[in-house]
């Protein structure tokens, strides 16, 4: 019941900012991309909550992506300034992620955002060593995000709204529970490999 409090808190902040919520929002989408470790779930439902459905994904998506490009671009430019990047580059599995195509780079940033288990701050330094494109990691992050904005756009809205939604919520728990033990398998398999 905390998390719904947190949700409904949240989105009365966004709601008492007016027009400026939707930039408010986005910049606070920033913020948490560029931390690196903090979930956006409560965001996202708050968002669903103020602008509805359709809307509140919008507003989220646009800041995960901003936020995603924000990160990246810091990053990129930290480690260069720091000579932190041509330390990084030679290490061999970054060494063989440069050495891929720029549609293996891409489909790779497109499969990492669509696993829950791995923070977004973790994917974004990760393609900030690389040689990705700011475009291509744009656009892989673009694609990656839509899965994961529509789930927590969804349950955060359903959670607020749960005795008019819960058909849905079960549904949108359940496909999401089968894509972290999809992810979560496939992980744990490797590893004993």
């Amino acid at each position: 019941m905390e998390w719904i409090t947190n949700v409904e808190s949240l989105a009365e902040w966004i709601r008492s900012w007016g027009v400026l919520g939707i930039a408010g929002s986005i910049l606070l989408n920033v913020v948490i991309s560029v931390a690196g470790v903090l979930p956006s779930i409560f965001l996202s439902g708050a968002n669903a909550v103020v602008y509805g459905l359709l809307g509140g994904f919008f507003v989220s998506l646009t800041g995960e992506v901003l936020g995603a490009a924000v990160a990246f671009l810091l990053y990129r430019y930290g480690l260069r300034k720091s000579k932190g990047l041509q330390r990084l580059e030679k290490w061999p599995w970054i060494h063989s992620i440069n050495g891929s195509s720029r549609f293996r780079k891409g489909l790779a940033i497109v499969l990492l955002r669509m696993n829950p288990l791995i923070p977004s701050g973790v994917i974004n330094l990760g393609a900030a060593v690389t040689t990705i494109s700011f475009s291509d990691f744009l656009l892989a992050t673009l694609l990656g995000k839509v899965p994961a904005m529509v789930f927590e756009t969804f349950v955060g809205h359903d959670l607020v709204y749960l005795s008019e939604n819960k058909f849905r919520l079960i549904i949108s728990l359940l496909a999401g529970s089968l894509v972290f033990l999809l992810f979560w398998r496939r992980d744990k398999s490797r590893s004993q490999n």
